[in-house]
């Protein structure tokens, strides 16, 4: 598959579920400086974005199994 398309597919789905887990470490108090709230957010995008890409195929693959 394309970069891309993988990009346009997954990426803004990554960006807000790694905005809600930062709002949610932040709101905890879990983390409070503005670098590591920087870093984790980066990191949960980076996370979240390659389990989209790995965990999509293989979804698919087993769902598609059951239906037919």
């Amino acid at each position: 598959m394309e970069f891309r398309k993988l990009v346009s597919d997954y990426l803004p789905n990554a960006v807000v579920a790694a905005t809600i887990f930062t709002l949610y470490n932040t709101y905890t108090g879990e983390i409070a400086d503005p670098v590591t709230i920087g870093v984790e957010f980066i990191s949960y995008v980076i996370a979240i974005f390659i389990g989209f890409i790995v965990i999509t195929p293989i979804l698919k693959k087993a769902f598609s199994s059951l239906t037919t």
